[in-house]
C-alpha cells in the first residue's frame, strides 16, 4: 500500500480508532503507586485482548509486580523478525488541580487528545497497533512480528529486566522497533540515533537529632542544609563539568560523521529559551548543545529538601537535609562504576559533625548509539521521507529508556527508535496531549516501515 491508500484508510477508520484510543487512555495505569496495581492489570488484559482481536496470539507474562503483554504473529521465515517494544504504564498525575480536564477522561480539543499517557506511551503504542491492524487486514505484512508492552517503564522496568534471560527465546528478533521518542524542535521526522543510560541515588545528611533554635545554636551547631549545599557544589567544576573523579571514564567521543549529522539540525537558543523559560547554559561551558546532550554525560540535582519552607519565617537549624541525584551516561561508560565514583566522592566530602546516608541508589542501564550508515537506518529514512514532512533529522537523545539496551542485547535485534512526540505534548506534566496529526504521522510511518521489510 502506498501512502495515499494508507491515508484513505486512516480517514475512514479515524472515528473508530479515536474511540479505541480513548478507551486505552481511561485506564489509570500508574506504575509508581501500588494503589493502581489493579488498574494496571486491567489495562494489560485489555491490551492483550485487543491484540488478539487484530490478528495476534497474545498472553500476559506474569511477574512479581505488573504483568507484561506479549503477542506474536508468524510471518515469512525469509523476512526479518520485528520486536516492537512499548509500555502501557503512565506517570502520576500530580498536581491534579493543574489539569484543565480530568487526566483519565480523554478529551479532544482543537485536534489534540488530552489525557495522561496520550503521548507517552499509549498514543505511540496505539498508532503502531493500528498500523499493524491495517497491514494485516490488507495482506501487507509479511514479516514476523512480536510485541512486548510492559507496565513499569516509568518506574524503572525492574520486572522486565529481571525476566529478560528467562524470556530470551521468545524475544529473539532482528529489529527492535521503539516508538517512545519525539521529533526535533523543528518538527522534522526524526531518527533517534542514541540514548543515554542512567543511575540515581538519594543522599541524606543529618546533624542535630532535632531542629534547633537558630538564635541559640547558630554559629555553633553544624547546619545540614548548609552542609548539603557545600556537598552539592563540590560535585561540579567552575566550567560546569563534573568534578567527580572517574565520572568521565570510558566516554566514547563522537565521530566526525555523527557530529556532522547532529549539526544539520541547528540549535535555536532563543526558541529554547521561549520554550522552557531559561537559556541553555547548563553543563560544560564552550561545548555545543548537541554534544552536551547527546554525547556527554550529565550529573543532575533532581531535588533538595531541608528545614522550613512555609509562609513567613521559622528561625531554625534543620536536623537533616535530603537530595536526589541522577546521572545520564553515554556509551562505553560503566553505570555501576559511575555510581560508585559518585558515592565515593560524596563519602569523602562529608561535612564535619554530620552523618551521611546514601539510599535508593540504582542503575537504570547503559547508553547506546546506532551506526549512521546502518541499512536499517537508511530504510527508516526512506519511510520517513515518504511522509513529505520535511528532511529527516538525526538526534542523539539525552534521555533514557533504560530497558532498550538490555532488550536489544537479549533479543539480538538492532534498535530503531522513531517517534512523533513534540515538546508541546507536555509528557510527565499536567495536560499531556497528542494531536491527531501526530498520531496519523506515526501510523503512516509504522505501516510504511513494516511493509517495507
Amino acid at each position: 500500500m502506498n501512502i495515499t491508500e494508507l491515508e484513505s484508510i486512516f480517514a475512514s477508520e479515524q472515528k473508530r480508532i479515536l474511540t479505541e484510543w480513548q478507551t486505552f487512555l481511561k485506564f489509570p495505569s500508574i506504575s509508581a503507586d501500588p494503589l493502581y496495581n489493579s488498574n494496571c492489570r486491567d489495562c494489560a488484559e485489555w491490551l492483550a485482548s485487543h491484540l488478539q482481536g487484530i490478528g495476534f496470539e497474545s498472553e500476559l507474562l506474569e511477574t512479581s509486580t505488573k504483568p507484561v503483554v506479549f503477542a506474536e504473529r508468524k510471518g515469512s521465515p525469509d523476512k526479518p523478525t520485528v520486536l516492537f517494544y512499548g509500555h502501557y504504564d503512565v506517570q502520576p498525575i500530580d498536581p491534579e488541580n493543574a489539569w484543565e480536564t480530568p487526566p483519565f477522561a480523554p478529551t479532544l480539543r482543537n485536534g489534540r487528545l488530552y489525557a495522561r499517557g496520550a503521548e507517552d506511551n499509549k498514543g505511540q503504542v496505539f498508532y503502531t497497533l493500528k498500523a499493524l491492524e491495517t497491514l494485516i487486514q490488507n495482506d501487507g505484512l509479511d514479516a514476523p512480528v512480536k510485541v512486548i508492552i510492559e507496565g513499569e517503564e516509568e518506574y524503572g522496568s525492574a520486572a522486565l529486566t529481571e525476566h529478560l534471560d528467562a524470556w530470551a527465546d521468545r524475544l529473539k528478533a532482528d529489529i527492535l522497533m521503539v516508538h517512545d521518542t519525539g521529533t526535533v524542535r523543528a518538527g522534522n521526522p526524526t531518527i533517534v540515533m542514541g540514548l543515554r543510560g542512567i543511575v540515581h541515588l538519594t543522599v541524606e545528611l543529618e546533624g542535630p537529632d532535632h531542629d534547633l533554635h537558630s538564635g541559640v545554636h547558630g554559629g555553633l551547631a553544624p547546619n545540614p542544609a548548609q552542609g548539603m549545599g557545600e556537598l552539592l557544589s563540590g560535585l561540579f567544576n567552575a566550567d560546569g563539568s563534573v568534578a567527580v573523579s572517574g565520572f568521565y571514564d570510558g566516554v566514547r567521543a563522537p565521530t566526525e560523521r555523527e557530529l556532522t549529522l547532529a549539526s544539520e539540525t541547528p540549535f535555536d537558543a532563543e526558541a529554547y529559551k521561549h520554550l522552557v523559560g531559561t537559556s541553555p547554559d547548563g553543563g560544560k561551558e564552550n561545548t555545543p548543545p548537541a554534544e552536551r546532550v547527546g554525547f556527554l554525560p550529565s550529573l543532575d540535582i533532581n531535588g533538595v529538601h531541608s528545614g522550613y519552607g512555609g509562609a513567613g519565617m521559622k528561625t531554625i537549624i534543620p536536623s537533616k537535609a535530603i537530595t536526589k541525584l541522577s546521572a545520564r551516561l553515554v556509551p562505553d561508560q560503566d553505570p555501576a562504576g559511575v555510581l560508585e565514583s559518585i558515592t565515593g566522592h560524596i563519602y569523602r566530602n562529608v561535612p564535619k559533625g554530620m552523618r551521611l546516608t546514601i539510599s535508593d541508589q540504582g542503575v537504570g542501564g547503559p547508553g547506546f548509539r546506532l551506526f549512521p550508515e546502518s541499512p536499517l537506518v537508511r530504510k527508516a529514512q526512506a519511510a520517513l521521507e515518504d511522509l513529505n514532512a520535511g528532511s529527516v533529522a538525526y538526534l542523539w537523545e539525552g534521555a533514557s529508556i533504560p530497558i532498550v539496551t538490555g532488550l536489544a542485547a537479549t533479543s539480538g535485534a538492532e534498535p530503531l527508535l522513531v517517534g512523533f512526540g513534540h515538546e508541546e505534548d507536555r509528557i510527565h506534566a499536567p495536560n499531556e496531549s497528542f494531536s491527531i496529526e501526530q498520531f496519523k504521522s506515526g501510523y503512516l510511518y509504522a505501516a510504511l516501515m513494516l511493509q517495507s521489510l
